[in-house]
């Protein structure tokens, strides 16, 4: 029989320009990230008979420590007009040793081809013994059982070429052309989808769960019809090691044009460094049990694989360009999770000591302006801090905020961090993200990342900066009044200068004023907790603040630490130093 052969490309080849939109998120500085290449890997298709044609998908040559699986999944079309069969043949792999192994059909293995369709195919066998195979061809034989002897006749015979064996998860892709470096676009031609694919970000977290890795992706639809994201996983390899991980997101379909994001979520350790990934697609090949069940044996085949930057996963692989305080943070656009009207700004970053607790505590504030004519709820951004050494700390939202920013104006937001004593703020970058679920199944998305200034801390100036409020300190004073009951009653009078920020809206959620009273040897004695906003707020002219201290005995010196304070997302009350009064 005359073999014949051609050519088709598994997939749309992606345009220039949209790689290269798709390949620079909006955060990212411009020209930062590599240039990305589509993999234009062309499947061969071959001619069985007349009307069918076959691609090979997948082959496996997985050695065990005492036998060895082989496998193969092939795609099968039917290129007629009519309900065509599958045609009966053996499928066999030759070896270099010159030996033959015939493999077994899926249970689950179509019997027919609907016209101008294309099934997939799934054949095993087991192989006894501890020595590793080197495959050379896959055979298709008829076997005519009718005559005697049963007569061979070899229906097509494909060259396997090293490269294109998957030896199992512990394997290596040596394939030049399907080794990217990170940034790359990809596409998966053995899936048949023409959707084009960029990684953007890989961070670790912890959770109550454990540990896991979360690797983010771009997805680019650029045909003009409705595509659907097809199955496949991405592990991660270390030196020694290579750990599984799952798509996120279930299922995900995109419009024509459109771009969305789709996580894979990888159980690492704590100190796992992976040093690249591998795209994986899933295989599955079944045995009947009989009564109508079957035993699955699941599989993945490495396509690609993507080399990660050295320490990518802690100091991130997006490079952050540098920030100013009050500007608008730089948002991915392809987000769903801050609406395009509203702009994040971050306008306060302090780092203070507390030397009683032995750490550091951060406060970021971050502005939430909302651009349209309507009101838009307030997104749950989560942030993270991450030290130029590539130690992240997750932020403490504060405990409560309004449910929504009112048009034409902005909203405050605080956060807290809990860094340690040596961490000096220097060369600190701050991420962005949005917390997501499916399921039992919860990542972080990056939103942005920037490397953030520290505002110095003046503890001895009269201008407090407690946005959105300047607060200017004109005169103070700390009176000890001595009452009919024997007891001495410390007072704080201010005499204070306060301007709002009048674009942003204020609630009792805000940021209040706390005054601590210390004795002479530096041991608390009293404390007054001031808002400002809402009933019993301060005010610009006179305040007279009740230390709700009482001593039988007059102190001296004694002095007032004031402090901003909130209450965080954990019911911690957070505190960071503005200034002292000593008297």
């Amino acid at each position: 029989m005359k073999k014949t052969m051609k050519r088709s490309l598994a997939t749309i080849i992606l345009s220039t320009a949209l790689l290269t939109t798709a390949s620079l998120p909006a955060w990212a500085a411009e020209g930062s990230i590599t240039t990305v290449v589509a993999a234009t890997n062309a499947i061969t298709s071959y001619t069985l008979t007349d009307k069918i044609e076959v691609e090979i998908k997948s082959i496996l040559n997985e050695h065990q420590s005492d036998s060895t699986k082989l496998g193969a999944v092939i795609r099968i079309k039917n290129t007629s007009g009519k309900v065509t069969r599958v045609p009966d043949f053996e499928l066999r792999v030759h070896t270099a040793q010159g030996i033959d192994y015939t493999l077994q059909p899926s249970a689950k293995n179509a019997k027919s081809v609907q016209p101008k369709s294309q099934q997939e195919l799934s054949y095993m066998t087991v192989v006894d013994g501890g020595e590793d195979v080197a495959l050379t061809l896959l055979n298709f034989i008829d076997v005519d059982l009718e005559v005697y002897p049963k007569k061979e006749t070899t229906l097509l015979a494909v060259s396997v070429d090293e490269n294109n064996v998957w030896n199992g998860s512990d394997s290596n892709i040596t394939k030049t052309s399907a080794i990217l470096k990170w940034g790359e676009a990809f596409t998966l031609p053995s899936l048949r989808s023409p959707l084009g694919f960029v990684p953007v970000d890989i961070h670790k977290e912890i959770t109550a769960k454990g540990v896991s890795t979360v690797v983010q992706i771009q997805v680019m639809n650029p045909t003009k019809e409705r595509q659907t994201v097809p199955n496949f996983g991405i592990d991660g390899k270390t030196e020694g090691s290579v750990y599984s991980g799952s798509r996120a997101e279930a299922s995900v379909s995109l419009d024509p044009g459109e771009k969305k994001y789709i996580h894979v979520v990888i159980p690492s350790d704590l100190d796992t460094e992976f040093k690249s990934l591998n795209v994986v697609t899933p295989e599955v090949f079944s045995v009947a049990l009989g009564e109508g069940k079957f035993l699955d044996d699941s599989y993945r085949v490495g396509r690609i694989n993507i080399l990660l930057p050295t320490g990518a996963v802690t100091q991130g692989v997006i490079p952050a360009p540098d920030y100013t305080l009050g500007t608008p943070v730089r948002l991915d656009t392809t987000n769903k999770f801050v609406p395009a009207n509203v702009d994040v700004s971050l306008v306060e970053l302090h780092v203070t000591s507390n030397e009683d607790d032995g750490f550091n505590t951060a406060v970021a504030k971050f502005k939430l302006t909302n651009n349209s004519d309507r009101p838009i709820p307030i997104p749950a951004i989560q942030t993270e801090l991450v030290s130029k050494d590539g130690y992240a700390y997750g932020g403490r939202r504060q405990a409560q905020t309004a449910l929504s920013v009112v048009p034409k104006a902005s909203y405050v937001v605080s956060y807290s961090y809990a860094l340690p004593a040596s961490e000096t703020g220097e060369g600190l970058k701050m991420n962005l993200y949005s917390q997501q679920s499916n399921g039992e199944t919860s990542y972080k998305s990056l939103l942005a990342t920037a490397k953030v200034p520290v505002q110095k801390n003046d503890f001895k100036g009269k201008a407090l900066n407690v946005y959105p409020y300047e607060i200017t300190i004109k005169d103070w004073s700390i009176t000890a009044i001595f009452q009919g009951t024997m007891m001495y009653d410390y007072k704080l009078k201010l005499d204070l200068d306060i301007k709002p920020d009048k674009q942003v809206t204020v609630d009792k959620y805000n940021s209040s004023l706390s005054f601590e009273l210390f004795d002479n040897v530096g041991n608390p004695v009293g404390k007054a907790v001031q808002a400002l906003s809402g009933e019993g707020r301060l005010y610009s002219g006179t305040n007279t603040i009740d230390m709700n201290a009482r001593s039988n005995q007059l102190d001296f010196p004694i002095q007032v630490k004031v402090y901003e304070t909130f209450v965080n997302e954990y019911g911690e009350i957070v505190k960071r130093l503005l200034t002292t009064f000593k008297q």
